[in-house]
């Protein structure tokens, strides 16, 4: 897919403008340059044109010395910026045109790519006369907008539009080509997202440091995102796109989330603290819109309370899930200092310390070596099939009645609770209603009872089920 890259020093307000472009709150916004230190992509459509769209960290020819977040931002954006079709130059008009601007402009016009310039902060039409001056960057007519304040964004859709070309859809042959290419991995910039069904929206969740970033680009078999030893690294929810099997995966990494009360308490860095905050909710949110989330473990130190706490926040939305123990390998060398250091004794733990997520599989992986880390892809297709899973009405009475006569409900009070009926009212996840007599008073064991019947019989692997007890009469 034709994929556009918003370009330009930092705090020019790149991320607002991509948010605005997507119609949505996607990436953090602040005035504190440097905010954004990834690459973030996200599907975008207008007037029928579909593009990847594509909101990047500030350009810094001058990388200070001994700042490893910086100097990997700047490396990563060099490899990103090559598989863009269209730059967008955002300039400032609050700083006019600077010497960094034109360096910036000089460095990447070595890709040949097409550059359109848009000057931001045109926020009323007596702001328009300062434009003329943008034309010394020698990019053409400067389009003016206001991404605060949504002006002049249609217009730049619209040139946008323009230089999209006509779809190309490749045969069955060249996608399976293409497919092998790609060691079975095909991407954004060669898909076309509506051909295929709805994507899946998967959170990648942990602690800070868990090696989610490296796990992604493992996972997408491109050095995409930064990684790195310092916690926090990732602040933003970066995403991208894959093709697995024909199914669209939309991957959404997320900042390391820490334990509540330490969220934006970084001693000596405030405005460090206020981007956390930030990030901490952006991570919540994420989360509420996706459909399964990927909960990354650390085996360098057994489950945490952070680990705990991550689990929770994925249980409480109902999502489906995938225990992820990352970097497994160091198992093999030896460098774990607790006895956790199998496969089987780690997965004692975690069903230990998770038992309130029973349905969760574990799967060990590799970020560094790879191992395993193609069969999550696999996973999360079954899990997406057993979330939007439908049973039968009939074969859901027939093991209610058999349940019932297996087990039937406690007495509460002198009354005989009975379950009459039961239907299955959604998928994504699945719920189930079941109608009786007396609802209020269903021990919650009796609830687990039934949750335990029907995941025998129809697994739902990895998803969390629906369980409501209503007053109604069976229809």
């Amino acid at each position: 897919m034709y994929k556009v890259a918003l370009i330009g020093k930092p705090n020019a307000g790149k991320s607002t403008l991509f948010n605005t472009l997507l119609k949505k709150r996607q990436a953090i916004t602040t005035n504190i340059p440097g905010t954004t230190r990834d690459w973030n992509e996200e599907a975008a459509s207008f007037d029928g044109s579909q593009f990847i769209l594509a909101d990047t960290a500030g350009i810094e020819l001058k990388v200070p010395k001994g700042d490893e977040l910086k100097e990997k931002a700047y490396k990563k954006i060099r490899q990103n910026l090559s598989t863009a079709d269209l730059f967008i130059f955002v300039a400032d008009r609050e700083t006019g045109i600077t010497e960094e601007d034109r360096k910036i402009i000089k460095e990447v016009r070595k890709y040949g790519k097409d550059i359109l310039l848009v000057v931001n902060k045109i926020d009323s039409p007596r702001n328009k006369p300062s434009l003329a001056e943008f034309h010394k960057l020698g990019l053409g007519e400067p389009l003016g907008v206001s991404a605060e304040h949504k002006r002049g964004i249609e217009n730049l859709l619209n040139e946008i539009q323009k230089r999209i070309p006509s779809p190309v859809i490749p045969s069955e042959a060249e996608e399976s080509l293409i497919n092998r290419e790609r060691n079975g991995f095909l991407h954004s910039s060669l898909l076309d997202v509506s051909r295929n069904n709805k994507e899946i929206k998967v959170s990648i969740l942990g602690r800070p440091n868990a090696g989610k970033s490296s796990f992604l680009n493992k996972l997408i078999n491109e050095e995409k995102f930064i990684v790195s030893d310092i916690p926090g690294t990732t602040r933003d929810v970066n995403s991208t796109y894959l093709d697995h099997e024909g199914q669209v995966i939309k991957f959404l990494d997320t900042a390391g989330l820490r334990r509540r009360g330490k969220i934006g308490k970084m001693p000596g860095k405030g405005k460090e603290g206020l981007i956390e905050k930030f990030s901490a909710d952006r991570v919540r949110k994420t989360l509420e819109e996706s459909d399964i989330a990927l909960l990354v473990l650390d085996p360098t130190e057994p489950i945490t309370s952070q680990d705990l706490h991550v689990a929770g926040y994925i249980k409480d939305a109902y999502k489906g899930i995938i225990v992820v123990v990352n970097k497994w390998d160091l198992a093999k060398e030896e460098k774990l200092a607790h006895g956790y250091d199998t496969v089987e004794k780690f997965s004692r733990l975690a069903q230990h310390k998770l038992d309130f997520l029973p349905y969760a599989p574990i799967i060990f992986v590799s970020s560094l070596t790879g191992k395993n880390v193609s069969k999550v892809l696999d996973l999360i297709l079954e899990i997406k099939k057993r979330r939007e899973q439908k049973i039968p009405t009939s074969d859901l009475n027939s093991l209610l009645n058999e349940s019932m006569a297996r087990k039937k409900p406690q007495s509460v009070d002198k009354h005989q609770v009975n379950i009459k009926y039961a239907t299955q009212t959604g998928v994504n996840p699945p719920e189930f209603i079941f109608f009786a007599n007396y609802p209020q008073k269903v021990h919650f064991s009796y609830r687990r009872f039934l949750e335990n019947r029907i995941r025998e019989k129809w697994g739902f692997t990895g998803t969390p089920i629906r369980i409501i007890f209503k007053s109604k009469s069976k229809p």
